[in-house]
């Protein structure tokens, strides 16, 4: 299974749809279309799975197939000349349109070079590559596109399209991308003039759900519910849009009160981050946390943070503030162990635990304290998390179990990849599993689980194993996306511009495969923990 599960894992999300039969791929895809729109990255692993799959002769692989294509090229559309399927090339439009983009491809080896770089890593580099094939060649419409997803990237509006003179043709799909471009950027006003310009058959359920959030931005929330609705009625397989449009229809309100009604701990535990923790703990502070303890674990740290931890007393001058200082680092799932296991602690209503490395909004405690008493299974409420910066790109939403058989567990993706925050996932919804940065549990909750599992030491999966814990023991699990926590995350692996850290990486690799020995023989279990069975049938 060990190297099985490295070679898969070093393909991503492409080494794992490998991996599954074509009827198992079918049923993979069916769980993240209702969990996450779809993104160009994932859009273009899925094509190419079942892609591979029709070749080999799968039936079963046909449709989804070309429900994909279509979704690819509302995304990108400049992607048909990368696509000349029968079906794409049965449509002399896209005949013409592909003619275009092959005739001005003026410098195809540079161009396809410049493809094949990673944009999280070299969107600079891209960047000035493809400026400069744009002023050599001012009509070259794949260079254009290509920067505007680099310019998307980086969070930023394209400086250089009075520089790109647009083949006539294809001035509607490049309006299209740039609407997009703008809306997902929260350029509200530039994204509304331009979806205005489109013409009807331009605005598919890719550009209603982009344009249903320019909508409530620019603060008509009934434009965007009818945005929403037509987007869903197009294709009612969007979970996300489903959710989102329950709370637009129906907004969700905070009880008031319940910060004092209810027994808290809020639990921090930290390790050499002092300058972040104290941002952290003044994030708190400025918090509604009533008459919350807080308890810090300072663990085993070399730096100032115990000081830093001591100089907060202040900040919580009507809150029991405690402060543990361990001589040696005992990692997250131990921590988070000594904390729960406090005399003091056990005996709250509530515990929530917060990361060193985090900011909170006002009323994050207040939120999840509501959703936690709207039903007593609730055992877990969890939140929206997005990378520092502005426009925020979401780090993490919220996971179900993707893949659970003999020789191979996983975990869906935690976020779209590399989408910036519209407002598209603020909803409340049950799911699986949240961050463990910043989230609240239920003490009854931890009676049925009391300890997050050491093995998983330092850090790393400890907290989506206790989620998947809570779960197999009947508890539910909650994601609050009115919620929204900014993580630093200087530790964890996966993050964006992060240097690679190969004994941290190795550990989280560890980390998995302990994961899936630990539940070997719940295994049929855990595949029932998957997202379409959290999906209403009707409403």
């Amino acid at each position: 299974m060990n190297e099985k599960y490295f070679h898969i894992i070093s393909e991503g999300l492409s080494g794992e749809l490998a991996a599954l039969p074509p009827e198992r791929r079918l049923l993979h895809f069916e769980n993240y279309r209702t969990n996450f729109n779809l993104d160009r990255a994932v859009t273009a692993c899925y094509l190419n799975a079942f892609l591979a799959a029709v070749r080999n002769g799968s039936a079963c692989a046909a449709k989804p197939l070309e429900y994909l294509i279509d979704k690819c090229l509302q995304i990108s559309p400049f992607e048909l000349v990368n696509l000349r399927t029968p079906t794409i090339m049965a449509d002399p439009e896209n005949r013409i349109k592909i003619e275009i983009l092959d005739k001005t491809n003026a410098s195809p080896e540079n161009f396809s070079m410049i493809e094949k770089l990673e944009i999280k890593n070299d969107a600079n580099d891209i960047s000035s590559f493809l400026r400069k094939l744009l002023q050599m060649f001012p009509n070259y419409a794949l260079a254009a596109g290509l920067l505007l997803r680099v310019d998307r990237t980086l969070g930023q509006r394209p400086d250089w399209l009075a520089s790109f003179h647009c083949p006539k043709r294809l001035q509607e799909d490049f309006n299209t991308m740039l609407f997009q471009h703008y809306a997902t950027l929260g350029h509200a006003e530039e994204a509304e003039a331009l979806w205005a310009g489109l013409p009807p058959r331009a605005k598919r359920e890719v550009g209603l759900n982009c344009a249903a959030e320019v909508a409530r931005m620019r603060g008509d929330t009934q434009k965007a519910i009818e945005r929403y609705e037509r987007s869903f009625n197009l294709d009612p397989s969007q979970g996300a849009v489903h959710f989102r449009l329950r709370e637009l229809k129906n907004p969700s309100f905070k009880k008031s009160g319940l910060e004092q009604k209810r027994r808290v701990a809020i639990c921090l535990y930290t390790y050499n981050k002092g300058k972040m923790f104290e941002s952290t703990l003044r994030s708190l502070a400025a918090s509604n946390i009533g008459d919350a303890t807080v308890t810090v674990l300072v663990n085993g740290c070399t730096d100032d943070s115990l000081a830093v931890a001591e100089a907060a007393r202040t900040l919580f001058p009507n809150n029991r503030y405690t402060v543990i200082n361990l001589h040696v680092n005992i990692g997250a799932p131990a921590a988070r162990n000594w904390l729960i296991n406090l005399p003091e602690t056990k005996d709250t209503d509530y515990v929530a635990f917060l990361d060193d490395d985090v900011d909170v909004q006002a009323d994050w405690l207040e939120w999840f304290l509501t959703v936690a008493e709207s039903d007593p299974k609730i055992g877990v409420v969890g939140c929206k998390v997005v990378f520092p910066g502005q426009p925020a790109m979401y780090q993490y939403l919220f996971r179900y179990v993707s893949v659970a058989d003999n020789d191979l567990l996983r975990m869906s993706l935690g976020s779209p990849d590399s989408q910036f925050d519209t407002g598209e996932y603020d909803f409340i919804r049950e799911t699986r599993s949240v961050m463990g940065c910043c989230h609240l549990l239920r003490t009854q909750a931890l009676r049925d689980e009391p300890y997050f599992d050491i093995r998983f030491s330092p850090s790393q999966v400890d907290d989506i194993d206790h989620d998947l814990c809570l779960c197999l023991a009947g508890w539910k699990v909650m994601y609050c996306g009115l919620v929204t926590c900014q993580h630093h995350q200087s530790s964890g692996v996966g993050v964006r511009n992060d240097i690679a850290d190969y004994a941290r990486t190795g550990n989280a690799l560890g980390n998995d495969i302990k994961l899936y020995y630990k539940h070997f023989n719940n295994l049929d279990k855990l595949h029932a923990l998957d997202n379409i069975s959290l999906l209403p049938t009707s409403e």
